[in-house]
This record gives structure tokens, sequence and C-alpha cells, in this order.
């Protein structure tokens, strides 16, 4: 088994409600085990132009499935919430469901169907508040910092306005989904 932990996003619907019931339908599958769920957050798009904001959470799984096999995994229950990637259409869309692969235990990886770590983990608010919130001391392999330590680095960058802001509110789960929280 080997903890790796996934990025969960969606801009179109209700967010939270999409997120609770993808990481449901995430442990329904043979050779995932659910141990955490961040908060979700409400987040402005970044990196792209929409009207729609975004809920945010970052989940931990125990996975007995290889990188690739999570990966088909992730992609399945995307395509189940009805998410469509139009190819014709240049840069990030709005979406029903994206979940990505953050990190797959301490593995490095560069295929063309997967880089592990996800590459652009330290670009995003998105990722780094309900991470940190998640497990602050863990280890980013390529870098050797905290992903609390990271985030502190992003927000730096953004105050000192070498990168755009990004704007987070910490949300809370319904009370009916309190099982989502460790």
């Amino acid at each position: 088994m080997v903890k790796s932990f996934i990025g969960m996003g969606s801009n179109l619907g209700d967010g939270n409600t999409t997120l609770a019931d993808a990481w449901a339908a995430l442990g329904g599958i043979d050779g995932i085990t659910l141990l955490a769920i961040s908060s979700p957050y409400k987040t402005a798009p970044v990196d792209m132009d929409s009207q729609h904001w975004f809920t945010n959470a970052v989940g931990c799984l125990k996975v007995s499935l290889s990188p690739l096999e999570l990966l088909q995994a992730l992609l399945g229950v995307e395509n189940a919430f009805g998410r469509t990637r139009n190819i014709k259409k240049f840069g990030y869309q709005d979406r029903s469901l994206d979940l990505d692969l953050l990190y797959y235990g301490d593995l490095k990886m560069d295929d063309p169907e997967l880089i592990l770590p996800h590459p652009r983990i330290t670009e995003g608010l998105f990722v780094l508040v309900p991470f940190s919130e998640l497990d602050p001391d863990y280890i980013d392999i390529v870098s050797g910092e905290t992903i609390s330590a990271l985030e502190q680095q992003l927000r730096d960058r953004i105050g000192n306005k070498n990168r755009k802001d990004q704007e987070i509110i910490r949300d809370k789960w319904d009370d009916t989904e309190s099982f989502l929280v460790s």
C-alpha cells in the first residue's frame, strides 16, 4: 500500500457535493482506501478566464494500484461525474470535476501519461492551502521543503507581486458529510 495525495476541484454545479460524492466514489474502488480529506476551499480561478469559482480540497489515500492504474481510476471518476475535455480549446477549462494525482509515495516519474510529483503543485494556493491543512509537514521530494513552507513561499511571491493574487476562502462540509473529515 502506497500513501498518495490527490487534488480535487470543481467549478460547475455544487462543488461541495461533487467533491464529497467523488470522494465516496473513490472509496468504492478496489485498491483504494480513503484516509483523510481537507476542508473544502472556495477559490477564484487561477490562470484561466472563468466567472465560476472553484471548490477545492486535497485527499490522502492508501493505494495498492500502480500509479497509472490510480490515474485511470481518477479519470474514470471524473468521467462518471461528467468531466469533458475539449482538446480543441487551449488552456484550462471549466470542469465538473478535476482529480489530480499530486504524490504517489516518494515516486518520481516522467511518463507521457503521468508526471510525478505533479509538476504544478507549487503554483496554486488551491492545492497548497488544503494540503497544508491536511499534512503541513509532508516533504516535497523535489524541493525537500515541507508543504507548509511551499505555501508560505507562494504567499511571499504573491505578496511581492511576483505572482497574481489568489483568492481562497476556507469552507466546511455539510453536517451530512461529516464522515469525510478524519
